[in-house]
């Protein structure tokens, strides 16, 4: 009755939660829904949670038990084809762990990214140079054609984000110690920076906030780097992702607790920080 996938898209989970929606609207439990198709009613949760991906057949059966227009059922299996697709970064499979996948999906569909970067520079901010320079030191077995491979991925990430017709807006706070560490050649930094600056000095869809040291605590010190993830569909909720030294050990959720909470230490944090529009320091390390 479905195909296993890799991993949900975001249209696959939008699709998934319309399924859910409609099952609802008609008052059907997951059980009657399941007997009328004559499948175990884990089948349909697992359809309902984005877990699989149903046919077209499948989808049909639901949508004439729901009592689906036959106006509508075009549109809905239209949408089905756009959720079966697969993302732009298939190609970069290889290099690209389940979590990633998953990360660079949610952005791809974002309409708002807020991130904070106590380390350095956040990826989707980072010139091609900045990036070159981190992903050789955290991939030093990998090949010059790899790394190569991993910078153009990277510039894929912001051209479906920030880069598209109809941009996610991305909102970083940046500590000031972020802007003291030297990564590649001074030449790379001094790059790195004035790109910064520009994202902070024109108006778009990029804000940058430098957190200065001398601004003393705020309520994300305690944290590691992490983002927000926000989406325009209403049956998206917001994602928080937390990002670890390794792949696997970055998480992605959607606890309201959680994202609540690590907004609410945003919304703190930004207003200590410096204004948007403030020139970035120009000393080199």
């Amino acid at each position: 009755m479905s195909q296993p996938r890799s991993g949900p898209t975001a249209a696959l989970r939008i699709f998934a939660a319309d399924l859910h929606a409609r099952r609802e609207a008609t008052g059907l439990t997951r059980e009657a829904a399941a007997e009328a198709l004559g499948v175990h009613p884990d089948t349909v949760r697992r359809l309902e949670q984005a877990v699989t991906a149903p046919r077209k057949v499948t989808v049909q059966q639901l949508l004439r038990l729901y009592g689906t227009p036959d106006a509508d059922t075009g549109t809905v299996l239209a949408s089905l084809q756009e959720a079966l697709r697969p993302g732009w970064w298939h190609p970069y499979r290889d290099i690209l762990p389940d979590h990633l996948a998953g990360v660079i999906d949610l952005e791809s569909a974002a309409s708002l990214i807020r991130c904070y970067a106590p380390g350095v520079v956040p990826e989707l901010l980072q010139t091609p140079d900045y990036a070159r320079a981190l992903l050789t030191l955290h991939h030093p077995r990998a090949s010059d054609a790899e790394i190569e491979r991993r910078v153009q991925l990277l510039a894929e990430r912001r051209r479906h984000s920030t880069g598209r017709s109809e941009p996610a807006r991305l909102w970083a706070l940046i500590e000031e110690a972020v802007l003291a560490r030297r990564i590649g050649s001074p030449e790379v930094m001094r790059g790195q920076i004035e790109h910064l600056g520009r994202c902070a000095l024109h108006p778009g869809p990029v804000t940058v906030q430098v957190v200065r040291t001398a601004s003393g605590p705020h309520p994300l010190l305690l944290s590691g780097p992490f983002d927000v993830i926000r989406f325009d569909h209403a049956m998206m909720a917001d994602r928080l992702v937390v990002r670890g030294l390794h792949s696997d050990v970055g998480t992605v959720t959607a606890d309201r607790a959680a994202v609540r909470a690590y907004l609410a230490a945003l919304d703190t944090t930004a207003s200590l920080a410096a204004s948007p529009t403030s020139p970035l320091p120009k000393e080199l390390p």
